[in-house]
């Protein structure tokens, strides 16, 4: 049976601060958070080995759960009705898995995989060195910036947002994009292309060992170069 390490906090009236720190193996740590109405937002930690969450409920009726299971994985999970607002710091490789239904997602300076969710909302990744980046939003606008490792995956998808990706002038990789009504931006990477339309762009910028997927639905694509 797995251990398991609990701390819950139930909320009915007023403002109130969850406070909790996780002991963690700093190279292997993960952290999963579902949250329903409000902010998540991910920074890299002063102390190593620790995970610390810090909650502010503003209204409504909600409950918060903080679990530690015996392979050391934290969960927090939102439950009820009302605004929780997250500030979250992890050991700079956690993998991380975020789900929020209205709000919105920020990932800043982290080397984990990273994995985003939000239905009505915005997602943005900052100066992230991550293997693997997934951000989809079905209302909201999604954005990245950061470094494309060898063989390393960055898929970015919005419905009826825009879809922004800042990489290095020197970034290996493979595109793939696809608006079908808000058109697309490259931004002056030079490319090979294998297919382009107003619509669908498939290219190469370099050997194209990494894979980056941009798609939107009603929004538009924009792909920057980072001097």
């Amino acid at each position: 049976m797995s251990l398991v390490i609990t701390a819950t906090l139930t909320h009915s009236t007023g403002a109130q601060t969850f406070n909790r720190t996780f002991s963690v193996a700093p190279e292997t740590s993960e952290l999963e958070v579902v949250n329903q109405v409000g902010t998540i937002k991910v920074t890299p930690a002063a102390a190593a080995g620790k995970i610390v969450i810090i909650a502010r409920q503003l209204d409504g009726d909600t409950k918060i759960d903080a679990t530690q299971n015996a392979q050391g994985k934290v969960k927090v999970e939102v439950t009820g009705r009302g605004t929780v607002d997250f500030e979250i710091t992890v050991p700079p490789s956690s993998n991380l898995d975020l789900l929020c239904y209205k709000g919105a997602i920020t990932v800043t300076n982290l080397g984990g995989s990273v994995r985003a969710r939000i239905t009505d909302g915005n997602i943005q990744f900052t100066g992230l060195r991550s293997p693997r980046v997934e951000a989809h939003s079905t209302k909201g606008n999604v954005s990245f910036s950061g470094e494309v490792l060898p063989s390393g995956s960055y898929t970015l998808k919005s419905f009826s947002g825009r879809v922004d990706a800042t990489l290095p002038a020197n970034a290996d990789f493979k595109l793939s994009a696809a608006s079908y009504r808000g058109g697309m931006d490259l931004g002056g990477f030079q490319m090979k292309f294998e297919k382009q339309t107003d619509q669908l762009v498939e290219a190469s910028h370099g050997a194209g060992r990494a894979s980056v997927y941009l798609w939107t639905q009603e929004g538009s694509i924009h792909l920057h170069r980072k001097p």
